[in-house]
Formats: C-alpha cells, structure tokens, sequence
C-alpha cells in the first residue's frame, strides 16, 4: 500500500518547517532533518567541509559530550545518523514512540548547539584523510572523480562530497563553527515526521524544541551558476599500472529533478541500462551475452537533484575488452536515439518501475525522506498516488523523443582508468 496519509505542513514563527504525518501500523517514529547546506555551497579552497561537518554533527554539544550523546542512543535502541551531502546536511532519527520525545530533544541540540570540540575535531579530520588516501587508491572512484571534474567544468558538482587530501588538510574547527553557525538557522531547516504519535503531539514537541530558535535576519543560500552540457567530445586515460581492471566511463551532463522529462527518462534509464534483471540493453549485451564486463550500466535520472545530474554509462572489464566494449555502449546509446523501444520493453520497465515504487515506503525513515524529497522538488503531496499514472503515461514515442532531446553521443565525455596506456582509444 503506498504512502496514502495526510501530510500536514507548520511553519513556526521562526521559518522553522515540517512536515508531519501519522503511521500507527508500529509504535515507531521517524525524522529528517535537514538544512539547506552541502559540498555546493563551499568554495573550492574548503572542498569537503560540509561533509566534515555533518559527521561531526554528534560529536558534542554545550550540555552533551560525544559520549552522552552515543549512550543515549544506545541505551533506547535508537538509530541516529549525521550527514553532510551535496546541497543538503541534517539528521536522521528513527526510535520508539515513548523514546522519540526525549530523543526529539537530543537532536534539536544538535542542529541548534553543536560545539565541534577540537579533540574530537583533530580525530575526524585525521579519519577522513585516511579514507581519502584509501579512496585515491580505488581506479573506479578516482576515474568518476575525474569524470565528474570534465562533465562540471568550474562548478561544485565537479568536485568529490568528502572534498581531497590537499584542501581538507587545511580545514580548522573555526570553519566548521563558521559554517554551522551561518546555514544551520531555523529559516534554513526543514523537518519530516512520520510515525505513531498524533500530529497534536507532533506539534507540540516540535514547538517545545524548536520554537524558541532565533532566525537569522534576511538569510538566503548562495546563488551558485548554472552549468551546460558540453558541444565536443572529450576524454581523459588515467594509467594505473598496478591494477587489473579498466574502469570505463562515458556520457555527459544530465537533468535536474524537476524536469518535465523525468519520467519519460526514468523509463528509458530501465530499458537502456538501469534495471536488475536481464531486461536492460547495456548490461544484457555487454554482460550476459558478450561476456565483457564484470559491472555495467547506465543512466541519467539516478543523480538528478538540484542541479543536473549526469548521463553516466560504466563498465568495468578486462584490458583486452576495452575497445569492444566502448564501441558497444555507444552503439546502444545510438540505437536508444534511432530506433523505437519494442511494446515488450516498455512494458517491462513499467511494470518494474510501479511495482518497485512501493519499497520506497517500508519504514517511517523512509516515508519521512520521500516528504523531504517531494517538498525539496515541489512535487507534490499527492505525488505516491501520481507516480504510477505518470509511469504509464509514457509512450515509446516519449522514449524516443526524450533519448534524441538528452542523449549527445558525438559529444561525449569519456574516462578510462586502469593498467592502459597514455594515448589509449
């Protein structure tokens, strides 16, 4: 049964905004919390603050330590997770009904108090230079790194969320404090509830928590520049001797989330490379019939957010592979443009995309992100209900038209990482 309740919307005083929602089946409650900061809003010299900042978001506040924070958790069987993403950082929270009051209190310290103490600050930026050394060291990370960089020329979708070893080496508790003291407002947050306390009570706690937060006077996020999809071809080879794998990316800039072709894509994305079974072209070809790759697919809507997201094929595969392999894909990415997907294609997607749809809302965590997500994008309350209808509205005429409108193989972008050489093809 698909996410059907009343959703109701309170906005304090403040600009504090929720968005609240009853769902008795289990004496569970769930919340996001989320303000409107992330890797886009940093300069290129801070690279990977905002992400520093979201897993140290329960590392102390005024009235707690980290560990007071952690046995609180711990002792109600909570789950309490911390993140800094790409354009939005916050809090998930998922416990008992009994448990959620108290622990509603907990997490509004944190968006509202966090202290980012330096011992503990030393100790997080020491780990995430460790896992960014491991990461330079994985061919498949540091060629969509490398991907990303050409298809977001100048823009902050081009640069890694953890940010890299040279910028987050030069990162001080100050800019942290900074950060957390300019975005992380009431005007600036937006919360989701969902679970087995009435919306009276849900109301309520949210008022005692928050209410009493003062606003930050004519706050507005930073106007960040658009970015267009590149006119010519490119490529970049990244030698990597020591491994045995070739990592093959190909495609270029997508769509945001809010494009009216979204789903019309998302259908085309099932039929040419996103689906997990046997029914998508890319891997069915290069995978189950040819033997080529260990790993492959393709899409365009799974990254599409506030910005365009990317039109990305990958395949990982042997050396030998890595010109048939190539040529492959973008003779599928042609033929998705020339030719009319078959009745029994659109079919299948369809049928796996509306039947899939409903996993979206196995838990109150999930059903309070999905809130998250269709504010963020406008899409509507109504938008579970619509999203089957909108599915099957799609023609092959769409799929048609939508892959020639936003897939450009003369002019993609094309990464290749592994044991090849320099001037590869």
């Amino acid at each position: 049964m698909l996410f059907e309740q009343v959703v109701h919307r309170v906005v304090l005083p403040n600009g504090c905004r929720a968005l609240l929602a009853e769902q008795p089946a289990l004496p569970v409650v769930a919340m996001y919390a989320v303000v409107g900061y992330g890797a886009r809003y940093e300069s290129d010299t801070q690279a990977g603050l905002a992400s520093l900042l979201g897993d140290m978001l329960d590392e102390g506040t005024a009235q707690r330590t980290a560990q007071d924070i952690a046995l609180a958790i711990e002792a109600t069987g909570a789950r309490l997770s911390t993140f800094g993403g790409y354009a939005r950082s916050g809090l998930s929270l998922t416990a008992l009904r009994d448990d959620f009051p108290e622990l509603l209190v907990l997490a509004a310290d944190l968006l509202r108090h966090s202290q980012f103490p330096e011992d503990r600050f030393a100790l997080c930026r020491a780990r995430r230079l460790a896992q960014l050394q491991s990461r330079a060291d994985d061919a498949r990370t540091v060629a969509s790194d490398a991907f990303d960089a050409l298809v977001y020329p100048g823009h902050p979708a081009g640069r890694p969320i953890v940010g890299y070893e040279a910028t987050v080496s030069q990162l001080t508790v100050d800019d942290l404090r900074a950060a957390y003291a300019r975005f992380f407002v009431p005007n600036n947050l937006l919360l989701a509830i969902v679970g087995d306390l009435s919306i009276a009570e849900m109301e309520r706690r949210l008022v005692e928590a928050f209410a009493d937060w003062e606003p930050a006077p004519d706050f507005s996020l930073p106007n960040i520049p658009p970015v267009y999809r590149q006119s010519e071809p490119q490529e970049q080879v990244l030698v990597r001797p020591d491994k045995e794998q070739v990592h093959i990316l190909l495609g270029h800039l997508g769509i945001p989330r809010t494009h009216p072709d979204y789903h019309a894509l998302r259908v085309m994305d099932v039929i040419l490379g996103d689906s997990p079974g046997m029914t998508a072209r890319i891997p069915r070809l290069l995978r189950d019939e040819l033997g080529l790759a260990y790993t492959t697919y393709a899409n365009i809507t799974a990254t599409a957010g506030i910005d365009p997201g990317r039109f990305v094929a990958y395949i990982g595969t042997s050396p030998e592979h890595q010109a048939k392999s190539i040529s492959a894909i973008r003779t599928e990415i042609e033929r998705m443009r020339q030719d009319m997907v078959t009745p029994e294609e659109l079919a299948a997607a369809k049928a796996y995309l509306t039947g899939s749809f409903v996993f979206n809302f196995e838990t109150n965590a999930q059903r309070a992100l999905f809130l998250i997500e269709t504010e963020i994008y406008g899409l509507g309350d109504d938008y579970a209900q619509r999203y089957p209808e909108l599915i099957n509205a799609v023609t092959a005429e769409d799929v048609l038209r939508v892959s020639q409108t936003h897939l450009d193989p003369s002019a993609l972008t094309t990464v290749i990482a592994g044991p090849v050489s320099a001037d590869t093809k």
